[in-house]
C-alpha cells in the first residue's frame, strides 16, 4: 500500500498502512532534531513488521511550530481523531528521546492511547529550546494553553563543539546531569492508563537514560501501576534508538564504533521486543 501524507492540527504526518489491517496503529515520534525523518524510520520498521504506523512531525516541519517550545499536546489528540476517522481501532504511541517525553505527556492526557513505548526517556519535563539549541525559558510542552512544569537547564549556553572536541564524540551529558529537578516537573507516569515498555542504555551520551528508565520503573512500582510494564536497558547502543539507524552514527559515537556488532544485536533485540510488546498487549 502507498504511504499517505497528512496535515494534522498544524503538524505534518505520514501514515504507513498495512493492507487490510486496521485493528491497531502506532503513532511514532522523533527526538529533539524534529522533523519527520526519524519518525518515519520508526514507522517504516513497524510497517515492515506488519504493524500500521503514523509518523507525526510535532515540530520542525512545514506546518508545525519551528522550535521545541510550548509544543501542544493537542496535536496528538488530533492525530488520534484522524486515525479513528480512517477506521483504526487501537492506537498506541512510540517516542524516542524528546519524543519519548512528549509521548509520555500525551499518554497521560489522552487515555485513547492504549499502548506506550518510550525509548531513552527522561523522568522529568525539561526546558524547551529555540534557535541554535538555546534554552527557551519555557516548557517544551503545553496543554490547553498552559505550559507543563519544567526543570530549566543549568546553563544558558551550550558549547556543543567544545564538548565534542573534549570527548572525541557527540557527548552532551554535562548539560543534562546535575540539574536541580523541579519536583513539579517529574512526570506522573503512573497516570498513564496503558502498558508501558521502556528502553534505555548505559552508553547514553545525551542524558543518563539508564538512570531515568530505572526511576520511571521504580515510580510505577511505588504506585502499584495496574498495567504491564517493562524496562530493558542495553550496554552498548547509543541514545539514537532507531532500529534502522545507519552506519554514519559510528563516526560520532564511540560505543557505536567500538561495538558495531553488539549495537546491531541490541537494535535487533529492541525491534523484536517492540513488535512482541505491541502484538502481546493488543491481543
Amino acid at each position: 500500500m502507498c504511504n499517505i501524507r497528512a496535515k494534522v492540527c498544524n503538524a505534518d504526518a505520514v501514515l504507513f498502512p498495512v493492507s487490510d489491517r486496521k485493528d491497531k496503529v502506532v503513532i511514532t515520534l522523533s527526538g529533539s532534531e524534529g522533523g519527520l525523518e526519524h519518525a518515519e524510520k520508526l514507522a517504516r520498521y513497524l510497517q515492515s513488521s506488519n504493524i500500521p504506523a503514523f509518523a507525526l512531525g510535532y515540530f520542525g516541519t512545514k506546518h508545525s511550530v519551528r522550535y521545541l517550545s510550548r509544543v501542544r499536546l493537542e496535536i496528538v489528540d488530533e492525530a488520534i481523531k484522524w486515525l479513528k476517522a480512517q477506521g483504526y481501532e487501537k492506537i498506541g504511541i512510540e517516542g524516542v528521546s524528546k519524543g519519548a517525553e512528549y509521548a509520555a505527556a500525551a499518554a497521560i492526557q489522552f487515555p485513547e492511547l492504549s499502548m506506550v513505548i518510550l525509548k531513552t526517556p527522561s523522568w522529568f519535563y525539561s526546558e524547551g529550546m529555540t534557535a541554535r539549541k538555546k534554552p527557551s525559558g519555557t516548557s517544551c510542552w503545553s496543554c490547553q494553553g498552559q505550559e507543563l512544569p519544567f526543570t530549566p537547564y543549568k546553563t544558558r549556553h551550550f558549547p556543543i563543539v567544545r564538548e565534542i572536541l573534549r570527548h572525541g564524540e557527540f557527548n552532551i551529558l554535562e548539560f543534562n546531569t546535575g540539574k536541580a529537578i523541579n519536583p513539579d516537573s517529574v512526570i506522573p507516569i503512573e497516570k498513564i492508563r496503558a502498558p508501558i515498555l521502556l528502553f534505555s542504555t548505559k552508553a547514553d551520551t545525551v542524558w543518563p537514560s539508564a538512570e531515568s528508565g530505572q526511576k520511571i520503573a521504580e515510580r510505577l512500582e511505588e504506585h502499584d501501576f495496574p498495567y504491564p510494564y517493562q524496562h530493558i536497558c542495553f550496554e552498548h547502543m547509543s541514545h539514537m534508538m532507531l532500529e534502522n539507524c545507519g552506519a554514519a552514527i559510528r563516526w560520532f559515537i564511540k560505543s557505536e564504533k567500538q561495538f558495531p556488532v553488539e549495537c546491531a544485536k541490541e537494535r535487533n533485540i529492541m525491534g523484536k521486543e517492540c513488535v512482541r510488546w505491541i502484538e502481546q498487549m493488543w491481543k
